[in-house]
């Protein structure tokens, strides 16, 4: 530990991390576009400038390591004004179409009340509400930009048919390049074009290379990148007479509907969230733990098979199945391939409830490329459209009463093979983890890779494993 002086407090720190890292463990907020959690920083939007006593020039705070008896200054007047400029700076590439209301007639901040448009929807784009940048634009007072705005620049990129680039919103923050690297598939980077600057595909299509498993729309700050959203045929179908509708709704979408909602921890519970979708029209509601156990159980299935012989290679991620096809072929033999949740309940309701429209609810974005590539399910609907659904329909989780989840039928709870099927959660942070298991009285070594970057380290190991699960 060192010690720092931070805007006049003397505190401990620990030696060799950055002075954004030093001020957010002390709650000093220092505004940054482009820091995100597991990611280097790559000092690219250079919002986060501080002042350091005995530097001639600011510094940026995501980029520079304290130092004992450092004196840090993260709020002042000038760092304001220079982080204002900043801001602007940044729409001088990016499409302004939020705000501008046919009501108000206006687009000035200090004219902006959330409250007042919350329920609005002549606004543009995908991220208007909860678009990073717009907050940073009304935290700064960014109204008037003192240059040509540039609406259509470059082309849209849809080539992937379900992940949408807009480089017209790109701020060039590149978290998305960084976490497409450390998926291990690299394809965006920054490219050069007539019309300037901007972060693509250098072969100019997201298809070729993309494994579609949807993390840099995860990680974008504005509406550069995001899932093809179904929320007009969602409301539409949910409301035509005749039409059954069926959704399975997954709980990891909750964490992040309270976030866009902007309320606590644990303000709205799973049933409320299925109790909101029966109030836009959904006819059935249904929890995903039938599919989890029919997957389960067909993973084991395979294990029971294949274990003990060469390094099992097992997953139900479609995007990590992509990975895996594209880059080992050669090691074919030893996938594991078990059905998605998505397959397993659209297979159920194709053949029991056919003609029923199927909407799958989950923050698991490689599910939008599976529904689209595969017809598993008629809509993929993450955490922020399902957010931009309620919005439209006037729903507030928080205020329903709540529902039960159907059931789709009686099922077996898959056992075998213990935490090894039911471990999970994607982590770009997180390294890979070990674990141990016992099965028909023998002992066996799994390595659990929770993304894909880590899977390149795990197939050159992979003699000292007997099975390596990648995780969706």
């Amino acid at each position: 530990m060192i010690n720092i002086i931070l805007n006049g407090n003397k505190i401990a720190v620990e030696e060799g991390i950055t002075v954004l890292e030093a001020a957010k463990a002390n709650g000093v907020y220092i505004p940054t576009l482009c820091a995100y959690e597991g990611m280097n920083p790559k000092a690219s939007c250079k919002l986060c400038i501080v002042q350091i006593e005995g530097e001639e020039k600011e510094k940026l705070a995501c980029a520079t390591k304290v130092k004992d008896g450092m004196v840090i200054t993260t709020d002042s007047d000038e760092l304001f004004a220079k982080r204002k400029e900043t801001v602007q700076e940044m729409f001088r590439q990016h499409t302004v179409d939020c705000h501008h209301c046919l009501r108000i007639g206006s687009t000035k901040a200090k004219d902006f009340d959330p409250s007042f448009c919350k329920d609005c929807y002549f606004c543009d784009c995908v991220r208007d509400g909860f678009c990073e940048l717009q907050e940073k634009a009304l935290e700064f007072g960014v109204d008037e930009l003192p240059f040509e705005i540039h609406e259509h620049d470059f082309a849209i990129d849809d080539s992937t048919g379900s992940i949408i680039r807009n480089p017209n919103k790109c701020i060039k923050c590149r978290r998305c390049t960084d976490v497409c690297k450390a998926q291990g598939v690299g394809i965006l980077g920054m490219v050069k074009t007539e019309n300037g600057q901007t972060v693509g595909a250098p072969n100019g299509l997201m298809a070729d290379g993309c494994i579609r498993c949807g993390r840099c729309v995860n990680v974008c700050p504005t509406g550069a990148l995001f899932m093809k959203e179904h929320k007009d045929e969602e409301i539409y179908f949910a409301h035509q007479y005749g039409t059954e509708t069926a959704a399975m709704v997954c709980s990891c979408v909750l964490k992040e509907l309270e976030e866009l909602f902007k309320v606590s921890k644990y303000s709205f519970t799973y049933e409320q969230v299925i109790d909101g979708l029966k109030k836009i029209g959904i006819d059935h509601v249904y929890d995903p733990a039938f599919a989890m156990h029919i997957s389960n159980n067909q993973a084991a299935d395979m294990l029971d098979k294949m274990l003990g012989k060469k390094c099992v290679i097992l997953t139900r991620d479609y995007a990590a199945k992509n990975f895996l096809e594209k880059n080992y072929p050669e090691l074919k033999k030893q996938f594991a391939f078990h059905d998605s949740l998505q397959q397993v309940f659209g297979a159920y309701m194709h053949e029991k409830h056919p003609g029923t429209k199927l909407y799958h609810i989950t923050s698991r974005n490689s599910n939008g490329a599976e529904a689209v590539e595969t017809g598993n399910c008629d809509y993929f609907i993450n955490a922020r459209e399902l957010y931009r659904i309620f919005l439209r329909c006037g729903v507030n989780p928080a205020l329903r009463k709540g529902a039960e989840a159907e059931q789709l039928c009686e099922y077996e709870r898959c056992e075998r093979y213990g935490d090894l099927l039911h471990i999970g959660g994607w982590n770009l942070g997180s390294k890979a983890e070990e674990l141990v298991f016992t099965e028909s009285g023998k002992e066996y070594k799994a390595l659990i890779c929770h993304n894909l970057g880590q899977v390149k380290k795990a197939v050159e190991s992979m003699d000292k494993y007997d099975v390596i699960k990648v995780v969706g």
